[in-house]
C-alpha cells in the first residue's frame, strides 16, 4: 500500500508512521509539507493508494490539497488528520469529497478508517467497471446480428436488441414489457412454450426452426433457449439467442442437389450405354427389314420404327449432354437445330393441353456458343412457361428471329446494346406475374412455386447464360395474360452456314472380308453379323474380350476388321485393343460405344481405327467399315 501523508509537524509524522506500521507492514508512506512536494506525490507512478492530510498548514492549506485530488485523481480516498478540526470544518471536508477524518487524539481510530476506505474504494471501482463492462456489453448486444431476447419467468420481455428487431420484425418499442406469446404468431407458440418447459428442467433447448417473421418472411433460424439463474440458483430469466440461417439451409440444399444430380449423372451414362444397345438392334434391323418388306403398309411402319428408334438415340444424347454438365468452349452454333430438339422434347413430354405455337425460320443467323448451355436457356423458360398454364393448359410459343437493333431502339431495352442479335423467344399464355413478382424473378432462390417444385435458380441462370454470351435478357408480363421472355444473344453473322451435309452414297458391299464382331449384348453381335453378311462380308462373333482373343488367334490370317464394344465385362474394348496390337501392331479396330462422345474420348488413347456412336444406322456402319478397309489398303499398297 502506497500512502502520501501532507504534514508539516515531523513529531505528529513519526506518530502516524509508527501506528501504520504496526497495522499495514507492508505500507510505503512518502511524507510531504507543501504544495510542490504534494503535487509530484499526486503525479508519481504508480499513484499512491490513500491521502492523509492535516488541515491547517502554514502555507498549504488540506482543504486547497483536497481540491487538488478531486480535480486530478479523484478516486483516490481523502482523509483529514487533524488535533483540532471543529465539528463544522469536519462536515465541510466531508461535503468537499474527504472520505472521513479522524483527531490526532483518537490515532487508534485512523488504521479502522484507513481499511473502511480501501474497502469502500474497492468496491467503488469493481463497481464501476462493472458498469463500464454492462456498457460495453450492452452496446456488443445492440450490434450483434443475432437476435438476443431475454424474458423473466413470466415471460414479460425484458431484453430485446436491434438484431432481435431484424429478425422478427418487430421493433424493441413494440417487444419490450409485453409477453412473449404477443409476439410470437400462433404456429410459432407451441415451439416456445416447449422451449420454456425444456429449459426449466434441462437448462437450455436448440433447435432448428422454420418460422413467418411479423413482417410475413418465411425464414430458417437456428435457436437456442438458456435458463439464467440468480445468485442463490434460483431461474430468474430466460436468455434466447436466435441466428438467421436461411441462406446457409440454402446453399445445403442446392449442394445436396447438386451431390443428387451428380449421381443422376452418373447413373445416366449407365443407362445411356444400355438404351443404346437396346436401340442398336432396332434401328439396324429396321433397315434389314427393307428387303422383306413389300406393301406399303409394312415399309410405313418401318419409317415409324426407324423414326422412333432415332428418337430414342437423340433423347439418350440429350440426356448425357446434360449429365456431363454445360462444360466446353464457344463454337459457332445453328440455334435452329437446337429450337426444333427442344419442340421435340416438349410435344413428347408435355401434357397435350400445352399446344405448341413454333416458329423457326431456316435462315436464322449463327452464334458463337456453348450449345448445351443455349438449350439449357431454352428448356428453363419452356418448363415456366408449361407451369404458368397448368393445370387448364394453354398455348407455349418459342421462336427465333433475326434482329438488328439501332442505337435507339437498343437505349429504350434495359442492358442492350446496339448491333446484330438472334433473338429467342418464349412466352405463353398463363397465369403471368404481378408487379411485385416481376421485380424479384431475377433473384438467386426466389421462387413462387410450392415447396419441392422449385428451386428459383431457374430464372437467374437463365440471365447468367445469356449475360455470359456477351447478351441479355428482357420479360413482359401481365396477370392473365400471360409472359413472354426474350433473349438476345450476338449473331455471328460472318460465320460460314453450310447447311447440313450431304448423304453419302451407299458404299459398296464387301468382298468375302472375315470381320469379327465382339459385343456382350447377343442383339448387337448378331444384327451386325447379319448385316456384314448381307452385304458380302463374312462375319464371326463372340460375347467378351477374353473370348475375343483365343477366337483371334485361330484366325488372325483371315480377319481384316475387328468390330469390338468399348465397355464390357472381363475384358474392355481398350484392354482388347492393346492386347491385340501387341501381336499385330497393324490391326484396325473399330470401336462401338454406347456412352456418346464422353465414352470414346475417354478410351482414345486405345488407338482405334473409329469409333462409332450406338445406335448407328446400317449405311453408317457400312460406311466407316469400308473407309477403314479403303484406308488400310491404301497404307498397305
Amino acid at each position: 500500500m502506497k500512502i502520501l501523508h501532507l504534514e508539516d509537524n515531523p513529531a505528529d509524522a513519526e506518530l502516524v508512521r509508527h501506528v501504520l506500521a504496526e497495522e499495514f507492514p507492508d505500507c510505503s508512506i512518502t511524507l510531504v509539507d507543501s504544495l510542490k512536494p504534494f503535487l509530484a506525490g499526486l503525479a508519481a507512478v504508480p499513484a499512491p493508494d490513500l491521502i492523509i492530510s492535516d488541515f491547517s498548514l502554514p502555507t498549504f492549506g488540506g482543504l486547497e490539497a483536497l481540491e487538488l485530488v478531486r480535480s486530478r485523481a479523484g478516486g483516490i480516498p481523502f482523509i483529514f488528520l487533524s488535533g483540532s478540526i471543529g465539528e463544522e470544518r469536519a462536515i465541510a471536508a466531508v461535503r468537499a469529497g474527504a472520505y472521513d477524518y479522524v483527531l490526532k487524539d483518537n490515532m487508534a481510530r485512523l488504521a479502522v478508517v484507513i481499511r473502511r476506505a480501501l474497502d469502500d474504494f474497492a468496491q467503488r471501482r469493481r463497481r464501476k467497471e462493472n458498469e463500464r463492462r454492462l456498457v460495453e456489453l450492452g452496446g456488443i448486444i445492440e450490434r450483434a446480428t443475432e437476435a438476443i431476447v431475454v424474458s423473466d419467468m413470466a415471460g414479460n420481455i425484458t431484453l430485446w436488441n436491434n438484431g432481435a428487431a431484424r429478425l422478427y420484425g418487430v421493433s424493441a418499442a413494440d417487444a419490450l414489457g409485453r409477453p412473449s406469446g404477443e409476439i410470437l404468431l400462433r404456429n410459432e407458440l407451441e415451439h416456445a412454450r416447449v422451449a420454456r418447459e425444456a429449459t426449466l428442467e434441462t437448462g437450455e433447448w436448440k433447435r432448428e426452426l422454420s418460422i413467418t417473421t411479423r413482417d410475413g418472411r418465411n425464414i430458417v433460424i437456428d435457436f437456442r433457449m438458456t435458463l439464467v439463474r440468480d445468485d442463490a440458483g434460483q431461474p430468474s430469466a430466460r436468455l434466447s439467442i436466435a441466428t438467421d440461417i436461411t441462406e446457409k439451409k440454402q446453399l445445403e440444399e442446392q449442394f445436396l442437389r447438386a451431390q443428387r444430380l451428380e449421381s443422376l449423372g452418373l447413373l445416366a451414362a449407365g443407362i445411356a450405354h444400355d438404351l443404346n444397345n437396346i436401340l442398336a438392334p432396332v434401328l439396324m434391323s429396321a433397315t434389314l427389314l427393307r428387303h422383306c418388306a413389300i406393301a406399303s403398309e409394312d415399309v410405313h411402319v418401318l419409317d415409324i420404327l426407324e423414326k422412333s428408334a432415332g428418337r430414342g438415340s437423340a433423347l439418350v444424347r440429350q440426356i448425357l449432354s446434360f449429365a456431363h454438365g454445360a462444360g466446353g468452349g464457344l463454337r459457332t452454333t445453328q440455334v435452329k437445330h437446337l429450337l426444333r430438339d427442344v419442340i421435340d422434347v416438349i410435344q413428347a413430354s408435355f401434357l397435350k393441353s400445352i399446344v405448341v405455337d413454333e416458329d423457326v425460320p431456316d435462315r436464322l443467323w449463327p452464334i458463337q456458343a456453348n450449345p448445351t448451355q443455349i438449350h439449357q436457356i431454352l428448356i428453363n423458360l419452356a418448363v415456366n412457361a408449361r407451369d404458368a398454364m397448368l393445370p387448364q393448359g394453354g398455348t407455349l410459343r418459342l421462336r427465333g428471329e433475326n434482329l438488328l437493333l439501332d442505337q435507339r431502339e437498343a437505349a429504350a431495352i434495359e442492358g442492350a446494346r446496339a448491333g446484330a442479335f438472334l433473338m429467342l423467344e418464349v412466352g405463353d399464355t398463363g397465369t403471368g406475374m404481378t408487379p411485385e413478382v416481376l421485380a424479384r424473378i431475377w433473384e438467386p432462390f426466389f421462387t413462387t412455386k410450392s415447396e419441392g417444385k422449385g428451386t428459383g435458380l431457374g430464372l437467374s441462370t437463365v440471365r447468367g447464360i445469356a449475360a455470359a454470351h456477351g447478351g441479355f435478357v428482357t420479360v413482359e408480363s401481365r396477370v392473365g395474360h400471360g409472359t413472354t421472355f426474350r433473349v438476345f444473344l450476338p449473331a455471328d453473322r460472318l460465320a460460314d452456314d453450310k447447311g447440313p451435309a450431304p448423304a453419302a452414297p451407299a458404299p459398296p458391299g464387301g468382298h468375302g472380308e472375315l470381320i469379327m464382331v465382339v459385343d456382350d449384348e447377343a442383339d448387337v453381335r448378331d444384327v451386325a453379323a447379319a448385316i456384314l453378311t448381307q452385304h458380302g462380308y463374312r462375319a464371326i462373333t463372340c460375347s467378351d474380350g477374353v473370348a475375343a482373343i483365343g477366337l483371334f488367334a485361330k484366325h488372325s490370317a483371315e480377319i481384316r476388321v475387328v468390330i469390338s464394344d468399348i465397355i464390357m465385362p472381363h475384358l474392355d474394348g481398350a484392354g482388347l485393343a492393346h492386347v491385340l496390337h501387341r501381336s499385330h501392331p497393324g490391326l484396325r479396330i473399330l470401336a462401338m460405344s454406347g456412352l456418346g462422345t464422353q465414352g470414346s474420348q475417354h478410351d482414345s488413347n486405345a488407338e482405334f481405327a473409329a469409333v462409332i456412336q450406338k445406335p448407328f444406322t446400317v449405311e453408317a456402319l457400312l460406311v466407316t467399315l469400308h473407309r477403314i478397309l479403303t484406308s488400310d489398303c491404301a497404307a498397305k499398297g
